[in-house]
């Protein structure tokens, strides 16, 4: 597990992409938007409350592909809050939207990393890293 934590951080850090359509391939991944629990898009994030970071996934090839959806969540001092994903099958010639909740504690300016990778255990990017930055209230 260790390896697979050091294998995504060094991922990280060398690919970021400023608020962009991040496409690698056959696959394609929308900046993340902060949403409710209903996906209605939320304009101010509060301490307590939760929040989602939703995305578009878009397969634009002729075969199904299995992907990882990732998200980080990097707080001022640097330090990883939240690495969670969730893992499914997309269709030939679809996109569906993909959402990860995250609760903040504490107020301040944050990172949100989002990848899809291709959903194998050793996992390698399908697409580039998304980097939005949010403020927490």
């Amino acid at each position: 597990m260790l390896r697979l934590d050091i294998f995504l951080i060094v991922i990280l850090a060398i690919i970021v992409v400023e608020n962009a359509n991040a496409l690698s391939g056959d696959m394609t991944l929308s900046s993340p938007i902060a949403v409710d629990a209903n996906g209605n898009q939320k304009s101010d994030i509060h301490v307590g409350e939760v929040v989602a970071f939703s995305s578009i996934i878009s397969n634009h090839s002729d075969g199904e592909k299995r992907f990882t959806y990732l998200v980080s969540i990097i707080n001022q001092n640097n330090q990883v809050e939240v690495r969670e994903g969730l893992s499914a099958d997309i269709g030939p010639n679809q996109e569906f939207t993909v959402a990860q909740s995250w609760m903040p504690k504490e107020s301040g300016i944050y990172d949100v990393q989002t990848v899809i990778l291709n959903g194998y255990l050793i996992s390698s990017p399908l697409t580039d890293i998304i980097n939005t930055q949010v403020t927490v209230k």
